[in-house]
This record gives C-alpha cells, sequence and structure tokens, in this order.
C-alpha cells in the first residue's frame, strides 16, 4: 500500500545555547525502522530553502510490477519495459491468459538489447519474469557520463572520417555504435531516477543530488543527440555510395571538427571538475567552430562543390551538434557558477 505523505508542524526547541532541535514524526521513524542513536542524514537543497532528513541506512526494497501481455506485445511491451527499467524495477513480470507469441518474444529480446542489465530469468506458457542486475553501486555518474562523451566523440570523428574518405565500411560501423550511447543513457537515467527516491545514493554514485543531478541528466540527452546526428551523416555517406569531397572541402570540414572536438573535450573537464575558466575556453572552441560552419555554409553557396547535397546536409548536421554542444555547455556553466558560489 502506498504510504500517504507525512504533513505536520514541529516546534523548534532551544537545546544549549547554540543548538536548535526539532523532533520527527513517530510513523516516519517506524516506517524506516530509525531508532534512539541512530543517525539520520540532514541534506540541504541546492537553493538551501529545505533541509531532507534521510536515514542512515534507508530501507529500498526491491520493486517488482507486472505487465499485462494480452494488451502488450511487440514494440509496445519493449517500449513499457523501457519505462519500467528507468523507474528503477527489479523484477517485471509479464502475464497473459494465452500462450506468448512471438512479437512478445521479439519485444523482450528489442528491450534487452537496448538495456543493460536486463534479461529474462523464466519463462512458463502465459508469463516471462525479466530481472534487472544493475546495482547503484557498480557505477559512478560522473564516468559514466565521460564515457558517453567519449563514444559520441569517437562517433562524430567516424562518421566525418568516413565521408572524407568516401569509406562505406566505417559508416555503417559509426551507425552500429549507438546502442552504446542507448545503453548508457537508459542506465544513467536510471540510476538518477533511483537517487531522487533515495538521496543517499548520490553518495554511492559520486555525485551530489539536485543541481547537479538535473544538469547532467540535461547534458546526456543533449549528447544522445549528437550521437544521433553522427549516425546520420553515417548513413549519408551510405546512401551516397562512399562518394567523397575534395581535398579542398575536407579541409574546410576540419576547420569546424577540430575546434568541436576541442569544445567537447572542455565540456567533459568541465562535468569532471565544474571551472568556470574552462568553460569559457569550451565555448571560445564553439564560436570558432560555429564560426567556420558558417564559413561552409558560404563556400558551399558560391562554388557548389560535389556532391553538393550531401555536403549541404552535412553542414545542417554539424551545425545542430554544435548546437546540442552549446546547450551543455550553458547548463554546465551555470553548475560551475554554483559550484564557485559553494566553495
Amino acid at each position: 500500500m502506498k504510504q500517504e505523505p507525512i504533513r505536520t508542524k514541529r516546534k523548534v526547541q532551544q537545546l544549549g545555547s547554540s543548538t536548535l532541535a526539532v523532533t520527527v514524526p513517530a510513523e516516519w521513524a517506524r516506517a524506516h525502522n530509525v531508532e534512539k542513536g541512530d543517525e539520520i542524514v540532514v541534506q540541504q537543497d541546492n537553493e538551501g530553502g529545505a533541509l531532507l532528513l534521510v536515514p542512515q541506512q534507508p530501507d529500498v526494497p526491491e520493486s517488482e510490477v507486472s505487465l499485462d501481455a494480452d494488451v502488450l506485445s511487440g514494440k509496445a511491451l519493449e517500449r513499457a519495459l523501457i519505462t519500467q527499467y528507468i523507474l528503477g524495477r527489479h523484477l517485471i513480470r509479464i502475464e497473459g491468459t494465452t500462450a506468448f507469441g512471438l512479437d512478445h518474444r521479439d519485444g523482450v529480446l528489442a528491450a534487452e538489447r537496448r538495456l543493460m542489465g536486463l534479461s529474462a530469468v523464466e519463462e512458463g506458457g502465459t508469463y516471462m519474469t525479466v530481472r534487472c542486475s544493475v546495482a547503484p553501486d557498480d557505477f559512478d555518474l560522473q564516468t559514466m557520463l565521460e564515457r558517453l562523451g567519449r563514444t559520441e566523440t569517437s562517433m562524430r570523428q567516424g562518421a566525418v572520417d568516413a565521408l572524407t574518405d568516401g569509406d562505406v565500411a566505417t559508416a555503417r560501423q559509426v551507425s552500429s555504435r549507438y546502442h552504446q550511447i542507448e545503453k548508457l543513457s537508459f542506465l544513467f537515467l536510471r540510476l538518477s531516477f533511483a537517487t531522487y527516491r533515495n538521496p543517499r545514493l548520490s553518495q554511492v554514485l559520486g555525485i551530489e543530488s539536485g543541481f547537479p543531478l538535473i544538469a547532467y541528466r540535461s547534458v546526456v540527452q543533449e549528447v544522445t543527440q549528437m550521437a544521433e546526428t553522427a549516425v546520420e551523416i553515417s548513413e549519408l555517406v551510405t546512401q551516397y555510395d562512399g562518394s567523397a569531397p575534395g581535398d579542398d572541402v575536407a579541409e574546410r570540414l576540419r576547420e569546424i571538427t577540430t575546434p568541436l572536438d576541442d569544445a567537447m573535450t572542455r565540456i567533459w573537464s568541465v562535468i569532471s571538475c565544474p571551472i568556470y575558466e574552462e568553460a569559457e575556453a569550451a565555448r571560445n572552441a564553439l564560436n570558432t567552430a560555429e564560426e567556420a560552419i558558417a564559413a561552409f555554409h558560404e563556400t558551399l553557396r558560391r562554388e557548389r562543390p560535389e556532391p553538393l547535397l550531401l555536403l549541404q546536409r552535412v553542414a545542417d548536421l554539424l551545425e545542430r551538434t554544435a548546437s546540442h554542444a552549446e546547450d551543455s555547455l550553458s547548463v554546465l556553466t551555470q553548475l560551475s557558477h554554483q559550484q564557485a558560489g559553494h566553495r
């Protein structure tokens, strides 16, 4: 049964000359097995307007949920499993009134391919149990973010190299790596949602709760979209059967990608160490990349090199990538300001 939220008033008591105290509701203490002598964590939000009380050893039971196989199969079942994964479920039981069909198994297999630590552990004629083996203390969120960033950067570099070399095989390899981005982003959402429900996990995951967690979730979304643009560039290379531009065009593309790579390297540095000066250096690199993109658009309009339609589309995608990087940097710059204020 879902517990009703506790809303009550407490008087602040004076203890000694400089200490104030307040009691906690008895029902809250019983629900969390808090007894005399136990420690609780008092956590302040980033704006300083509220305090959160968390038991030293919070009781977080494994969560279980059931899905109706009579109404969910195929893509719908896949989406439902992804949702329950992000919500932090450990056991997902899929049950129906008739025997499972191929669509049900396809939905489960598709979810297993996209989600880290998810696998079917039991199956009968009309049911299947899926378990997630991911434990929060197996991961450090900042390390995960850096891995996500390295993967996106290598995909983008591979896509542009495939374009300039006319290498269809490399382009296909880039597209196939998107599943790594998906797995990391879904896992990050799962762990961040768990941290919202239990802020004590923020210490285990190596990150502060509150605004930093929200900031990093925003960055994950932007980087995922950047990886999607890398896939689009790779698919264009395949679509145009490896039509490579001339050397002068390839050089202009490098004038875009070199500062863009530098900006992303600095952005990931801001994640691990939010220093305002590093954020400004990243912004300068992004400005250089954006100027190069504008110059490339002008070159395409003036010189109309071949394959023109391909190059125009790539220029648009690189512009979109820079925009996502700018959005990420804006969030992280705000984070660096907050961190500087707390030091």
